[in-house]
């Protein structure tokens, strides 16, 4: 096979094996999966979410796979789409602090599908899910990209899928080497995705990579061939986009499996303003009055800068999206409500006349100090002025969530509950939370799946 990177990608997946897995490894796993899963049944009612079921809901498959909580049976690859959907609708999943960061548990939907196809079981689950953060954090690790190339997270999210999915199906080498192949050379997307007044497809773009790659592997299964040299050919990947990747080890042990480095978040906002909204809390106590505020002053990192406080609509959001994209907008509803919570991306709340002159007291600009932290830390520094003169001076490096301050099983099952209870009954909800505990011994995934099966979506798109 003479391109490297796709040789060095199918050699790793080939060879990896549940019984590789460190114990910390499948026990964070285990973590992250109950997190991704309480995160699909909170996006579950929102309008991309439908939209990918009913589409879903159009296509039977011989190799049918069950589509979380609505229970449809689909194709493996609408399966991986509808998942997908309702895992990133409410940008509540984890992060991966890269260039670009990334959200790898978006990469449960094409594991689930997948796994569900074959009638796989829970390690099935937990190796497709390691499989796939390696190869996606791996990617973006030894990726530079070239100035005037601008790729969205998905262009690296397709390669992982394919790789996963392949993986999960069963391929040989020949086989999954077609499957990225085919992945790569076709399907690779912008990263104005995230850009300006956003819309449905941030959180679908990913969903859709999963979608393609899926249906690559499935179509490598059936002996379609695809380009040679993806990569690294002279129309391949890496001259087409301008990105350049280094042929860097995977995993081998406990401390580098890069699934340790995920980091799940404490508020439903992007992921930048973590530790900035848990600032801004931090001295609610000391701010009687809101009237009383002259101005609040923040200290970030250039993403975070770029990303949620730069842009006109993170200052005039237009949309539930650019909502939680926007750092002077969540930081607003946290000193104002005391918390920010998915009722809080209603539209009554980022168009309010008194949300939106808060916002307009709030400066953001890059400090050296979170120059210097970032990407380990996502470190926030927030100054409030007082109309008196007295300033109010806080920072947060390592929020609720990171790696560094891992959520507790109680306060990640006091994330779950609130996302679940729309749903699901109490009953359920126990189960379901005892199943994913459990997950590295449910024999079948479809007794895992059965138990997000919400009543009152089951009959509907």
């Amino acid at each position: 096979m003479p391109d490297r990177i796709l040789n060095h990608l199918c050699d790793y997946a080939l060879k990896l094996s549940y019984r590789d897995l460190p114990q910390e490894v499948i026990g964070r796993t285990k973590h992250i999966v109950m997190d991704t899963v309480g995160c699909a049944l909170g996006g579950a009612q929102s309008p991309p979410a439908k939209i990918a079921r009913a589409a879903a809901a159009e296509l039977t498959s011989a190799i049918p796979s069950t589509v979380l909580i609505s229970g449809q049976k689909t194709s493996p690859d609408l399966a991986a789409f509808a998942n997908g959907v309702m895992i990133r609708y409410l940008d509540f999943n984890d992060t991966y602090a890269g260039s670009p960061t990334c959200h790898p548990s978006d990469l449960l939907a094409p594991v689930l599908a997948v796994v569900d196809a074959r009638n796989g079981s829970g390690k099935d689950v937990i190796l497709g899910t390691v499989l796939g953060y390696e190869v996606l954090c791996g990617l973006i690790d030894s990726g530079a990209k070239e100035r005037g190339h601008s790729w969205d997270q998905s262009t690296y999210g397709v390669i992982a899928a394919a790789v996963l999915a392949a993986k999960l199906f069963g391929h040989t080498k020949e086989q999954m080497a077609n499957a990225i192949s085919l992945a790569i050379s076709s399907h690779i997307s912008l990263e104005q995705i995230r850009r300006g007044q956003i819309s449905h497809w941030k959180g679908c773009a990913l969903a859709n990579a999963s979608r393609n790659a899926v249906f690559c592997a499935m179509l490598a299964a059936k002996g379609m061939t695809g380009p040679e040299e993806a990569f690294e050919g002279k129309a391949g990947f890496l001259s087409s986009t301008g990105i350049r990747l280094e042929i860097r080890p995977f995993a081998d042990s406990a401390d580098t499996y890069r699934i340790m480095k995920a980091r799940l978040k404490a508020f439903p906002s992007g992921y930048f303003s973590q530790s900035a909204v848990e600032a801004i809390l931090n001295l609610r106590s000391q701010i009687p009055d809101l009237d009383d505020i002259k101005e609040i002053r923040l200290q970030t990192f250039p993403a975070g800068y770029e990303v949620m406080g730069s842009g006109e609509a993170n200052w005039q959001p237009e949309t539930r999206e650019s909502a939680d994209h926007s750092l002077p907008f969540v930081m607003a509803v946290a000193l104002m409500e005391g918390i920010v919570e998915i009722r809080h991306y209603d539209q009554m709340y980022y168009k309010r006349s008194d949300v939106r002159a808060l916002m307009q007291k709030i400066k953001v600009r890059i400090g050296e100090e979170p120059v210097a932290a970032w990407p380990e830390v996502p470190l926030n520094i927030v100054d409030v002025e007082m109309k008196s003169g007295k300033v109010l001076s806080t920072k947060v490096a390592y929020h609720l969530g990171h790696f560094k301050r891992w959520m507790t099983d109680e306060e990640r099952e006091r994330k779950f509950r609130p996302l679940a209870e729309p749903l699901l009954p109490k009953r359920q909800i126990d189960d379901l939370l005892a199943c994913l505990r459990r997950l590295d011994e449910v024999e079948q995934v479809s007794e895992l799946i059965s138990l997000t099966l919400a009543p009152n979506l089951t009959t509907q798109p």
